[in-house]
C-alpha cells in the first residue's frame, strides 16, 4: 500500500458541519498525502466547502435520503455502486445508519477491497415501535456483514454489534473520537476577558454554554427550563449562551422572552469560532437525549471547562466519573438546575473538574493518535485483501 496512491471515499448524508460530519472532516484532512481523498454527500453545504479547502475531492449523490424511501434508496444504491465500480476505490468508509447501510452494500457489490463503517449510535434501540426496531436492526445486520471492519466509539456499542448483530469480535474495533488539542485548549490568564470583549459577551457574568444543533436529539429546551428555574431563587449571576441553530430555535426564543430573560440568554446561531466561544465560557452543558460520542463534550473538556451532561450512552463514556464532570438524568430539568446551582456557587470545583477533563482528553482522545490508528486499520484490511 505504501507503493501506490490509495483512493479512499468517505460517505456522509448531510453536508453540514455537525458532530458526525466533523469527525469525517478531521479524518480526511489528516490522512497522509498517499491517500487520494474523496467525500460523497447528498448535496453541497458547509461540509463540502470546508472539505475542498483541505484538498478533498467532493461528489454529490442527490438520491440519498434520511428517511426510508424504497425508490429513492434504490436510485442511491445504484449511484453509489456505479461510482465505486468505476472509480477504482480502495477504501469506502461510511457513517450514519441508513446511508451507512446503502454505502456498505454498494461497496460490497462493487468489490471494494476495504469497507469500514463507524457507528455513531444505533437507531434501533430508540425505535418508536417494535416493527421499526426490527427493520432498523435488520438493516444494521446486513450492513455489518458487508463491512470488513466496524468502528464503535465505545464498548457499549461494540457489545451491541457482537451480541445483537452477531458480528465476530475480530471485525469490531473500539476507537473513541478525538479532538485537536492545540485548537481546543484552555485560555491564558487574560485571554478570556479579551475574548468576551471581542465576542460581545458580558464580562461580569458566569457563562454557561451549550454547543449543538437545536433539535429534538439535543433537547435544548431542558437546558432553557433549568436556567429559568435558577432564577426562581433570584439572579444566579450567570448568563446562558446557545451556539447552534435548528428547527427548535424560534420556540425556544419565545419561551425565553415569556420568562423575561432575553438579556441573559444569548442565541448566537451557527458559528465557526467555537474554540474562542468555549475559551470565553465558564461551564458547558449538553442535555442530549441520545448520542454516539459527541465532539462538543470532548472540545469543551479539552478547553478545560467543567462539563454537565445527560446520563446517556455516549455521554457517560466521556464523563466516566465525578472527577471529569457531572451527569443528570436525561430530560430532568430540575436535576440539571440543581447541578448548575452547585457549580455556579463553587468556582474551585469548576476549575478542578476542568483540569481533570483536559488531562483525560490529552491522554485518551488526541485526534492525531486516532487518525494514526485509523490509517493502520485501512492498511491492515488492504494488506489482508492483497494476500488472497
Amino acid at each position: 500500500m505504501d507503493s501506490f496512491p490509495c483512493r479512499i471515499t468517505h460517505l456522509q448524508l448531510l453536508p453540514i458541519l455537525s458532530g458526525v460530519q466533523r469527525v469525517t472532516l478531521d479524518e480526511l484532512q489528516r490522512l497522509p498525502e498517499s491517500f487520494h481523498r474523496l467525500l460523497i454527500c447528498k448535496g453541497e453545504g458547509d461540509l463540502t466547502v470546508e472539505a475542498r479547502t483541505h484538498g478533498v475531492e467532493v461528489l454529490t449523490a442527490p438520491a440519498l435520503e434520511r428517511d426510508i424511501r424504497p425508490l429513492a434508496d434504490g436510485r442511491a444504491l445504484w449511484e453509489l455502486w456505479r461510482f465505486f465500480h468505476a472509480g477504482d476505490i480502495d477504501v469506502v468508509h461510511t457513517h450514519s445508519s441508513k446511508t451507512g447501510v446503502l454505502g456498505r452494500l454498494a461497496a460490497r457489490l462493487a468489490g471494494v477491497p476495504c469497507i469500514v463503517h463507524t457507528v455513531h449510535g444505533f437507531a434501533f434501540p430508540a425505535a418508536r415501535s417494535r416493527l421499526q426496531a426490527c427493520l432498523f436492526q435488520a438493516m444494521e445486520w446486513l450492513g455489518g456483514r458487508c463491512a470488513h471492519r466496524v468502528i464503535c466509539l465505545h464498548e457499549e456499542d461494540a457489545r451491541i454489534c457482537i451480541q445483537q448483530l452477531g458480528l465476530p469480535p475480530t471485525k469490531v474495533l473500539v476507537l473513541p473520537n478525538g479532538v485537536d488539542l492545540e485548537k481546543y485548549c484552555p485560555p491564558g490568564p487574560e485571554e478570556q476577558a479579551a475574548l468576551r470583549c471581542r465576542l460581545r459577551l458580558p464580562q461580569d457574568r458566569t457563562l454557561i454554554t451549550m454547543v449543538g444543533r437545536l433539535w429534538e436529539q439535543k433537547d435544548p429546551g431542558c437546558l432553557i427550563d433549568a436556567y429559568c428555574a435558577l432564577w426562581e431563587a433570584g439572579d444566579p449571576g450567570a448568563d446562558l449562551v446557545i451556539v447552534g441553530d435548528g428547527e427548535l430555535q424560534p420556540a425556544l426564543q419565545v419561551g425565553v422572552e415569556r420568562a423575561g430573560l432575553n438579556e441573559h440568554v444569548h442565541f448566537l446561531g451557527w458559528r465557526s469560532d467555537t474554540p474562542a466561544l468555549l475559551r470565553a465560557s465558564d461551564l458547558f452543558v449538553l442535555p442530549s437525549r441520545w448520542e454516539g460520542m459527541p465532539l462538543a463534550i470532548l472540545e469543551a473538556m479539552a478547553t478545560g471547562l467543567a462539563v454537565v451532561v445527560s446520563d446517556i450512552p455516549g455521554n457517560r463514556h466521556l464523563v466516566t466519573c465525578d472527577e471529569l464532570g457531572a451527569r443528570f438524568p436525561a430530560g430532568n430539568h430540575q436535576a440539571l438546575s440543581k447541578v448548575l446551582a452547585h457549580l455556579l456557587a463553587c468556582p474551585e470545583t469548576r476549575a478542578r473538574l476542568g483540569r481533570s477533563a483536559r488531562h483525560h482528553v490529552e491522554t485518551h482522545h488526541d485526534i492525531a493518535s486516532r487518525v494514526r490508528r485509523l490509517e493502520a486499520l485501512y492498511r491492515e484490511v488492504l494488506q489482508g485483501h492483497a494476500k488472497r
